[in-house]
């Protein structure tokens, strides 16, 4: 079993230490139960209580910011995600199981001290590399990087009137910080590859993401010679079973994107419904109808 060896994290800021304790809060009460054992602390109470602990033994020094990275990075890229699939080179993979020639290659593009090791970054502005392991028969490659983003919140709007009675409306937006994380993995037994995306905000595209990420690291590992899988016509298929009522799955939310930009979603009102489990019409100007199983969009 190999060893990831966790490198020396750089000065975190006040704002990155904050936004991973808020980070680490966010995620189910279970994942941070699980962690504080890992690290020796008592892990029963309420979430607030958790908090409190957490912060605590921050602040006290009993325990690193690294570790909390370290747990999200692990935890964080298996919660909601989005996922390319790729089947891998037809070329010969033997220096790529053998991870001595993995490290030479590393080592060529300066690239070696991230060999089975974890560089604990919280929020650096630019995707940045924090990990490559070679264990298992698989190599995984991490990369994260810092998002900010608005929304609209009406709630807080305010209006104001000038001295000469000019009405003043103050439209009010809740700025949010995330965390982006990207791994790309690759089964080098069954020669098959996936590239994980945690879960972006609305406006952001994939697509680009991906882009940028197989840009920081094509110098050593090129993702033209892999494969993509198209699972369009599979996942329409599980819908439309899903809508007949023989559901090999249960969606809680359907999103469908044109290749010009249009989108159609649709939502299931909790957890254990099926977003398919009544009939759904939503009308437009013009065009043919589109859709799948009970969700429909009708000329």
């Amino acid at each position: 079993m190999t060893t990831i060896r966790l490198l020396d994290a750089p000065e975190y800021t006040a704002e990155e230490r904050q936004a991973l304790v808020a980070f680490a809060l966010a995620l189910k009460k279970a994942h941070i139960q699980d962690f504080l054992q890992r690290v020796e602390l008592p892990k029963s109470g309420t979430k607030p209580d958790l908090r409190e602990r957490l912060q605590e033994a921050l602040d006290e020094g009993r325990l690193a910011y690294e570790r909390v990275v370290d747990f999200l990075d692990s935890v964080v890229p298996w919660g909601k995600q989005h996922v390319f699939l790729y089947t891998g080179p037809r070329d010969d993979l033997r220096s790529w199981k053998d991870a001595d020639s993995v490290l030479e290659r590393l080592k060529q593009h300066r690239l070696g001290k991230l060999f089975n090791a974890r560089l604990p970054l919280i929020l650096p502005d630019k995707l940045t590399l924090s990990s490559i392991s070679h264990a298992d028969g698989k190599l995984r490659v991490t990369a994260v990087q810092r998002r900010e983003y608005t929304e609209r919140t009406p709630e807080h709007d305010e209006q104001k009137e000038t001295e000469q009675g000019e009405r003043i409306v103050l439209k009010a937006y809740m700025h949010y910080l995330s965390r982006t994380l990207v791994a790309f993995e690759w089964d080098l037994d069954a020669n098959t590859a996936m590239l994980q995306i945690t879960q972006l905000h609305k406006d952001a595209l994939y697509e680009e993401v991906a882009a940028e990420f197989f840009g920081l690291i094509g110098s050593w590992l090129d993702i033209k010679l892999f494969g993509a899988v198209d699972v369009r016509r599979a996942i329409r298929r599980l819908h439309e079973l899903e809508g007949n009522g023989q559901a090999e799955a249960r969606s809680h939310g359907i999103h469908y994107r044109t290749l010009q930009g249009r989108r159609l979603s649709a939502h299931s009102p909790s957890p254990r419904d099926s977003v398919l489990g009544e009939d759904f019409h939503a009308r437009r100007p013009r065009g043919r109808a589109v859709g799948s199983g009970r969700l429909r969009v009708a000329a």
